[in-house]
């Protein structure tokens, strides 16, 4: 269990640090079995990058053009879960019936009687699910009590309490804190890179997989906004945080990607927000 701890895991490279969480999650990974929602309080912080003028707020000479205009945002206190979706999660909403019960799913209902690929991901318990469309993770979340992330709740929990750089805060990325560029070579399972995780001890929010949010992409406009949910239509909806095969431009807490929500990528998983209680 140290490899989860900053310490322990300081001592481990990547890889093994990967396949002894991965042989954990063969006997019952009992991180799993925790509560792991995180409360996110009122946040008034400044989204997207800019790298026009290094004094303004969020310059980033590594920024698309998709990540601007930087703007203002204000958001109510939600909550979001702690890790990942994990195929063992995921595996209890399909025994459950979750596939079978209409009333949480928005769309997709009845074409798929489970995620791509789903007999080589079982093997694997405590990584994340993938190869689910946006209608797959909605209908999960909605099953299991929450929601999709905004876009903007995804950034606000990403940058953390004080609306940084990377989820750690603005040191470099390496190898040390996400996975990212191939290192591992695959995905790994959740929490395996503790010292990259946020403040308020969210983790994997860079690397391993995209996340589904639940907005429909739209380019930014000026601010200031309050607890923005994207269009009401649109024919792609919002991926955040990067893969474990990206390069490190791409791994960035305002780097923007979209999917058709139908797409099933192997590359895409995501995480449930939700109300406070």
């Amino acid at each position: 269990m140290r490899i989860f701890t900053v310490e322990g895991a300081g001592q481990i490279d990547a890889k093994t640090r990967s396949d002894a969480a991965d042989a954990l999650g063969q006997v019952g990974d009992p991180r799993l079995e925790e509560d792991g929602w995180v409360t996110i309080p009122e946040s008034n912080f400044w989204m997207g990058a800019q790298k026009e003028k290094e004094s303004e707020a969020n310059y980033d000479p590594e920024a698309f053009d998709g990540e601007w205009p930087v703007h203002r945002v204000k958001l109510a206190p939600f909550r979001m879960r702690k890790f990942l979706v994990t195929v063992q999660e995921y595996e209890a909403f399909i025994k459950s019936g979750g596939y079978a019960e209409k009333k949480h799913w928005t769309g997709g209902f009845g074409e798929t009687p489970e995620p791509e690929e789903w007999e080589r991901q079982i093997a694997y318990p405590n990584r994340p699910v993938v190869g689910v469309s946006w209608f797959e993770a909605a209908a999960y979340c909605r099953w299991a009590g929450g929601r999709l992330p905004t876009e903007a709740e995804w950034e606000r929990a990403a940058r953390g309490p004080l609306g940084l750089r990377y989820p750690w805060g603005d040191a470099p990325l390496d190898v040390s804190r996400a996975n990212y560029g191939d290192t591992i070579g695959h995905l790994s399972p959740v929490g395996v890179f503790p010292a990259g995780n946020t403040a308020e001890e969210l983790c994997d929010m860079l690397g391993n997989v995209w996340e589904w949010c639940g907005d429909w992409f739209e380019a930014y406009s000026e601010g200031p906004v309050e607890n923005p949910v994207g269009p009401e239509k649109g024919t792609a909806r919002i991926v955040r945080g990067g893969g474990w095969y990206d390069i490190p431009r791409l791994v960035r807490v305002s780097v923007r990607n979209r999917s058709e929500p139908a797409g099933r990528l192997d590359g895409i998983g995501f995480r449930c927000a939700g109300e406070l209680r």
